[in-house]
């Protein structure tokens, strides 16, 4: 049984690589971008400890 080994690659088998190598870096430009996300609204639940209220709420003691 011979097998024929061909060093020249198909149209068909291009655009199946082209498809797996665009779909692999959207995988792990997605998975990247949700790692960031997730850590910096860890970062931000730090800092609404901190905000200053609005100047309004500030005389709402005055009233009572």
């Amino acid at each position: 049984m011979q097998f024929q080994h061909s060093e020249n690659s198909s149209t068909s088998d291009r655009v199946v690589a082209s498809f797996l190598v665009a779909f692999s870096m959207f995988i792990v430009s997605y998975t990247a971008t949700r790692v960031y996300l997730t850590q910096s609204s860890q970062v931000n639940g730090q800092a609404e400890s901190n905000v200053i209220p609005h100047p309004a709420s500030l005389w709402s003691e005055l009233g009572q």
